[in-house]
């Protein structure tokens, strides 16, 4: 791999770059600017095929994967050098490369290219079985997003959702584009609240499955195989892993009211975290560890409120809008998703992780479950926006929201993974 930054494309990065370090206390936290401006231009260039007949076929695909891939990064405004359209502005870079098929593997020699100079920035080999190529694809993306932010793309990530079927609810997952949509449980039976590990080998979810009430269940993506991490009596919903994979958040119901707890990472040694006759419901973790927010509505409606690990500390987070719940705290540690009620369903409001700066990224329609990316930049969710529950992504510049196309089922619930390895199982 060659690795060669010339100088006027690093102080056109410097220029551009989208990301600012900020110090709070013991923290660095990295926060988002939004904004279409933070794109830099870039053009995307056909593969050139080699080796067998077919190679001509695929790269074709692999141009279009690799173009849409770089483009919802939230990095780049992507030309396509293949369709006719001028690009606006003139690009920082070039990003083609060769495309080998033999057999049945598939090899991508990736290259990046300083624009109009054309001195190799990036060069890296990428390879893998012939029926995973976009995975290939995904992986190379995912580098070039590094090579000009400092961060990987989030590409080769995946998504685990619940997709209903008349009264049935089932678990889910598919790639980050919504390619490739597959059922992981089959139990005609009521499934919610999908949550990944931090090493996204697992998938904690709520369901009914048995004929009994809510419980809380843990499987692998690769086995499918469920097993029981809470089934007490009453209420076991909402179940989160620590950052650190240590125990899980979730909600249980069995001292007679919905309380937070903490779990170890097997699903024992309950300790209760907060202590309330309102109804605390929907924990998250900070990507610290150190703090929690939750859904409660202590003050006589539900509002998010935020406590330490330990369960002290406690301070309601949302002020200035009603009706709000569904936290979801980025992975950068800056904001807080949640949505808040409306006189259509809900809308998605941001705000910063001590509550100020509360703002509105998602209307139109009835909007539920906002979750983020991993690198923070997109957040994922269910809509009816047009006339079906289906799943979005909203890159949060300013954009319209995009659908993901999972074959016109109804769909909810979802839960972006964090960065998946390129040895990761599929």
């Amino acid at each position: 791999m060659r690795r060669r930054a010339p100088i006027a494309t690093l102080l056109t990065l410097f220029a551009v770059t989208a990301f600012a370090c900020t110090a709070l206390a013991d923290d660095v936290r990295l926060e988002t600017r939004s904004g279409a401006s933070s794109r830099m231009p870039l053009r995307v260039t056909s593969l050139t095929p080699a080796g067998d007949r077919e190679a001509g076929t695929t790269s074709v695909q692999a141009d279009e994967v690799l173009a849409a891939d770089l483009q919802h990064s939230a990095s780049f405004d992507v030309a396509r050098a293949w369709l006719a359209a001028p690009q606006t502005a003139t690009p920082v870079a070039e990003v083609g490369g060769k495309w080998t098929l033999r057999g049945s593997t598939i090899r991508l020699s990736g290259e990046v290219r300083e624009y109009p100079g054309k001195q190799v920035i990036l060069a890296k080999e990428y390879s893998g079985p012939a029926s995973k190529w976009r995975d290939v694809v995904h992986r190379f993306a995912d580098d070039v997003v590094l090579q000009f932010t400092g961060e990987p793309g989030i590409a080769a990530s995946r998504i685990a959702f619940i997709v209903q079927d008349g009264r049935n609810k089932e678990l889910w997952v598919m790639d980050s584009d919504g390619w490739d949509p597959r059922p992981l449980t089959a139990d005609r039976s009521v499934a919610q609240s999908p949550s990944w590990s931090p090493d996204g080998s697992l998938l904690l979810f709520t369901s009914y499955r048995g004929g009994g009430g809510p419980q809380i269940w843990v499987l692998s993506p690769e086995t499918r195989k469920p097993f029981l991490m809470s089934g007490r009596q009453g209420l076991n919903t909402g179940g989160m892993y620590a950052p650190d994979g240590s125990g899980i958040v979730c909600t249980l119901g069995m001292d007679g009211n919905a309380e937070v707890y903490r779990l170890d990472a097997r699903g024992g040694a309950p300790q209760r975290l907060t202590s309330h006759r309102g109804i605390d419901t929907s924990p998250c973790w900070a990507p610290t560890g150190r703090e929690i927010a939750f859904t409660s509505d202590r003050s006589g409606v539900p509002q998010v409120h935020v406590m330490d690990a330990d369960g002290g500390n406690v301070r309601r987070l949302t002020y200035d809008v009603s009706y709000t719940d569904s936290p979801a705290w980025s992975p950068r540690g800056d904001r807080i998703a949640f949505v808040v009620r409306t006189d259509a369903g809900f809308d998605i409001w941001t705000c910063r992780s001590d509550g100020s700066n509360t703002t509105r990224v998602v209307a139109g329609g009835s909007n539920e479950n906002p979750r983020w990316s991993p690198d923070g930049r997109h957040l994922i969710f269910s809509s009816d926006r047009d006339g079906t529950r289906s799943l979005w992504v909203t890159d949060l510049d300013g954009a319209a929201p995009r659908k993901l196309d999972i074959g016109g089922r109804k769909a909810m619930s979802p839960a972006w993974s964090p960065r998946m390895g390129a040895t990761s199982a599929r």
